[in-house]
């Protein structure tokens, strides 16, 4: 049992984090095209600096237990060696947003968000809207797509598509007729390597529930996510990091009633619990024509950039800076390792 939070105020961070450029035995199976941006893994370094912790960088690769081992030496079970926060998507190969948190489990050093079966049931889109259905959470009529020659699916037009189980909007397509559908699969098929996810474009207001925290949970302030006119009407990776030449607006306290933020809220609440995630995440949602939430899929590594909503709610209820927003994430994953 760790003895209190003031002898863990100043502690060393290990912010664990993959890039392209990634060492491993052999490059085999689907690689990770998902990036956390470098420009925000060094804001979130220094922000975690600001607090006064002791911080690393380290990438997660096939040298990670090593630099883990340096950073934080060897420590009495009874001694708090630190905390990981982890912002890596993995390398290659299936369920990489679990292999991170499986070595930190393995090794037993605690860490910052969610363990394997979060992420994997997380990341795996299907399997998440699979549970969403069965916790009687509504999210948009879907099929799984393994192949070229696959028959039109009959979910009406337009669709969305894109891979099973990649993150950041990387290979998202929306498609207004089968020719669209069966050119965007076969990039999807093509470029990841993966299973892809075709589902019924939900055409109403999109929003964001941050959470954060575990026993229980805290549902953040609704975001509404608005993007202008002059491209696909979708939050895309060129809106996230900017490139896409039109305004964004992130505008939180969503104007809602009342009622339907505290139904957005309670959704976001419920995805978690059932994805089985800690920490923190973002669930993303929007309304269908007949004003009912639809449930669109939850990100266990939420962006922190300027752009991202997730900072945006964290802000609206009361942390007002990144350092802020860190500490109570460190904090929050103290806590859980305390109460267990």
């Amino acid at each position: 049992m760790i003895e209190s939070w003031e002898c863990l105020s100043f502690m060393k961070i290990a912010v664990a984090y993959n890039s392209p450029a990634a060492q491993v035995l052999q490059h085999r199976g689907p690689a990770s095209q998902e990036i956390y941006p470098p420009e925000n893994v060094q804001r979130i370094v220094d922000a975690l600096r600001q607090n006064e912790h002791e911080v690393a960088i380290l990438e997660a690769d096939q040298r990670l237990i090593d630099r883990l081992e340096a950073f934080f030496g060897s420590v009495d079970a009874s001694e708090w060696p630190g905390l990981v926060f982890n912002l890596s998507f993995g390398v290659q190969g299936e369920l990489r947003y679990c292999h991170v948190p499986g070595v930190l489990e393995m090794l037993g050093l605690p860490y910052v968000g969610s363990g394997p079966m979060g992420h994997a049931l997380s990341s795996d889109k299907t399997a998440a809207k699979a549970i969403f259905r069965h916790e009687g959470l509504a999210t948009p009529a879907f099929v799984e797509i393994h192949s070229r020659s696959f028959a039109e699916p009959g979910l009406g037009y337009p669709l969305i598509v894109k891979p099973v189980t990649g993150a950041s909007s990387l290979g998202l397509w929306y498609v207004h007729d089968e020719a669209e559908l069966r050119v965007a699969v076969d990039e999807n098929l093509t470029r990841f390597g993966e299973p892809v996810l075709v589902e019924q474009f939900i055409s109403g207001r999109e929003f964001a529930v941050s959470i954060i925290g575990n026993d229980p949970p805290e549902a953040l302030p609704l975001v509404e996510t608005v993007v202008d006119r002059g491209g696909p009407p979708v939050y895309s990776l060129e809106d996230k990091d900017g490139t896409a030449k039109r305004r964004l607006d992130l505008i939180c306290p969503a104007r809602v009633s009342k009622k339907l933020e505290e139904h957005a809220r309670e959704i976001g609440l419920r995805a978690y619990s059932a994805l089985d995630c800690r920490d923190w995440a973002r669930v993303e949602m929007r309304l269908d024509r007949n004003q009912e939430l639809q449930l669109l899929e939850l990100n266990t590594i939420p962006g922190l950039g300027s752009r991202s909503s997730f900072p945006v709610a964290a802000r609206a209820a009361g942390m007002g800076t990144l350092a802020a927003i860190l500490q109570r994430l460190v904090e929050v994953a103290v806590s859980r390792y305390e109460a267990r």
